[in-house]
């Protein structure tokens, strides 16, 4: 994963949208006192940009960030916010202010954290919203390493099963501990035969192959990998595998030039491909019919 993907990725910030410890580990976060809230002026002086670098954030994306809990209150439903949290706002011509936070008799808009973080993962001219995707991005590589280092540690664990049955002499011990090394082993061939099944019952047919398109945005997002490159690698695939060469064919999109015949081949090199990024293929077609 890296810093673009946040930026240009909803599915990638859904993922880390959570992690809002990270925003104090990279600076002090100043909200309205009493409350779990920002104003734009505390989100734009924690990002170090004018307010409007924060306002235009916002109106690109505010669907995105009202799901994180944005929200805007008018004038006088922030008055009676702000009272409600025992903070004594004061008048001024156009507003009102308190505790130094000025407050428009318009309307207010008002940040969660959850809604801060989705803003560092959108902003692009602000070096601490860079800090801040550098640490979500090192979180998800550490959780990625976790994770690999936890399969290690149960193929150990499988295998000193196996050694420790053997030792015992029982046959029964035996059989249900190399069964159960072989399973594990067998686990990703076991969901590439499933995937084929699915794909076999009619899930992706000729008609359908403009969805492949889909289906490779979708292994994308899933396998953390840039879209440009899974579509290069599943081309590399058909050439080198079913000497299948698309780009000496004609212009692009080069999966066009696909003919019926070759079209199995297609889904075999794709099948393989969420095989190597240990991604069901079920996950990337299920939904075709009704999301494209």
């Amino acid at each position: 994963m890296h810093e673009n993907d946040l930026l240009e990725n909803k599915a990638f910030r859904e993922k880390l949208v959570a992690k809002v410890e990270v925003l104090e580990k990279v600076k002090k976060l100043l909200l309205i006192p009493g409350t779990e809230k920002a104003t734009v002026g505390q989100v734009a002086g924690y990002f170090e940009v004018g307010e409007e670098a924060i306002k235009a954030v916002v109106q690109r994306n505010r669907i995105e960030l009202e799901e994180d809990g944005l929200y805007s209150k008018s004038g006088r439903e922030t008055k009676e916010f702000l009272e409600s949290c025992n903070l004594q706002p004061s008048n001024f011509r156009g507003g009102f202010e308190t505790d130094g936070m000025r407050f428009s008799n318009r309307g207010n808009l008002l940040f969660p954290r959850r809604a801060i973080l989705r803003i560092g993962m959108l902003l692009r001219d602000s070096e601490i919203a860079k800090e801040v995707r550098t640490q979500l991005l090192n979180i998800e590589e550490k959780t990625t390493i976790e994770i690999k280092t936890a399969d290690i540690t149960e193929e150990e664990t499988l295998a000193l099963s196996v050694g420790m049955a053997y030792a015992s002499g029982d046959p029964d011990a035996i059989l249900m501990a190399t069964t159960k090394m072989m399973d594990y082993k067998n686990r990703h061939i076991k969901k590439l035969e499933q995937s084929n099944k699915a794909l076999a019952n009619g899930i992706l047919e000729w008609e359908d192959r403009s969805r492949i398109n889909f289906a490779v945005r979708k292994l994308s997002i899933y396998a953390h990998v840039g879209y440009g490159k899974v579509w290069n690698e599943l081309y590399s695939q058909l050439k080198n595998k079913y000497h299948m060469n698309l780009q000496g064919r004609g212009k692009q999109p080069w999966i066009q030039h696909v003919k019926e015949d070759e079209w199995k081949c297609v889904i075999k090199a794709f099948s393989a491909l969420c095989e190597y990024y240990e991604t069901d293929v079920n996950e990337m077609f299920n939904d075709l019919k009704i999301e494209v």
